[in-house]
């Protein structure tokens, strides 16, 4: 027998050896999590819309924050915002169930309806310059009742 191919059996066993400890690390790292929503009765619709998972930051997925862009802040949606009603600035190409989504992960509330409005745009003339003011598509979010979003956070 070759060097060489006591070498190779050297490093098939070590290999062996390792995946081995990885598998044992792997079965101490298993948890089963329980979730209590879940675990209650499952004829009582009410509890379980109002209980939603909130998602930390970390797990939420990047592309949420392409498809919501900003909250839309006016006076006419302050006064939504008494009806449980939300606007948000969403991208473009966002539709309906993909703003439902997002917002009911970033936020962690449950949503029953989405309005979507396209805003378009329009010229406007300044000192004799014609240019465009550009044109956005805006979502109003209906939330259930017992779930407000804080628009308003003071940042600490």
């Amino acid at each position: 027998m070759g060097i060489l191919n006591k070498i190779i059996k050297k490093d098939e066993k070590i290999h062996k050896e390792e995946k081995k400890d990885t598998k044992k690390v792997v079965e101490k790292k298993n948890i089963e999590i329980v979730d209590p929503s879940r675990s209650a009765n499952k004829n009582s619709k009410k509890e379980t819309i109002s209980k939603v998972k909130k998602i930390s930051k970390d797990k939420i997925p990047s592309h949420y924050f392409d498809i919501i862009k900003k909250p839309h802040i006016s006076e006419k949606t302050f006064n939504l915002s008494q009806k449980n009603q939300y606007v948000f600035v969403v991208s473009d190409r966002a539709n309906k169930s993909e703003v439902k989504k997002a917002v009911k992960d970033i936020y962690g509330v449950s949503v029953i309806g989405v309005n979507i409005v396209s805003v378009p745009s329009k010229s406007r003339r300044f000192r004799g310059v014609i240019g465009v003011k550009s044109g956005y598509k805006k979502a109003i979010v209906k939330l259930s009742e017992g779930n407000k979003i804080d628009l308003m956070k003071e940042s600490k």
